[in-house]
């Protein structure tokens, strides 16, 4: 007689249970990351800007070695994209999971101390990016008041430069606070996606045939 006939229905039926129920906890626990409908608009902006910025470069860098010819606009518009760009995907950053991260002393801890880290991580960050945003609205508002232009002769106002500052402590006090709630109701904000290290199929098929690759 099999193994499989052996089981008993009450062992099988609990199994099936036990199953479900671990099914269900995975499809009710969120996954933390994911963007919205204006977080993907914003990435947009920013992936625009920081196109632009690039494609300024190459012509400039491009017209002055191969024409001889320099434009006076191209370092100030490349440093304002860059900067404009780099603030508003401070807080997608973190919901993508590109912070950096340090964990070989974290994963040892018990999950209850787990939680507690993640947590204090989190509201670090939001005490970081309060002052980031608060301190830079004093900047902001002198520049504006005494109408600050860049010293090109774009004269692009400066206030609008700096006012990246703000807008980039705002969305990362958001991510960082929606990380805490993560943190504190469901499990790890900060874990990466799991990766699939399973080779390929077809290198496994060649490797086991002993065909070259290529």
């Amino acid at each position: 007689m099999m193994a499989s006939n052996l089981e008993s229905p009450a062992l099988t039926s609990a199994q099936a249970q036990s199953g479900k129920a671990v099914q269900t906890a995975a499809a009710t626990t969120p996954v933390f990351g994911t963007l919205g409908r204006l977080s993907r608009l914003t990435l947009g902006l920013a992936t625009v800007l920081a196109l632009g910025a690039t494609l300024i470069m190459i012509v400039e860098g491009f017209s002055r070695y191969v024409l001889n010819v320099s434009y006076f606009w191209a370092e100030e518009s490349v440093r304002f994209l860059m900067v404009w760009a780099f603030f508003l995907t401070l807080g997608i950053a973190g919901f993508r999971q590109y912070h950096i991260r340090t964990e070989l002393l974290v994963q040892r801890l018990p999950l209850m101390a787990q939680r507690a880290v993640w947590l204090l991580s989190c509201f670090a960050g939001m005490g970081f990016a309060l002052i980031l945003a608060y301190s830079s609205i004093p900047q902001v508002q002198r520049f504006y008041s005494m109408g600050m232009v860049s010293e090109s002769s774009l004269e692009l106002p400066m206030w609008l430069l700096f006012l990246a500052m703000p807008v980039g402590g705002v969305a990362l006090f958001v991510y960082y606070a929606c990380a805490a709630w993560y943190a504190w109701r469901w499990g790890d904000p900060f874990a990466p996606e799991p990766v699939d290290e399973a080779p390929d199929a077809s290198v496994t098929a060649a490797l086991s045939r002993q065909e070259p690759l290529l």
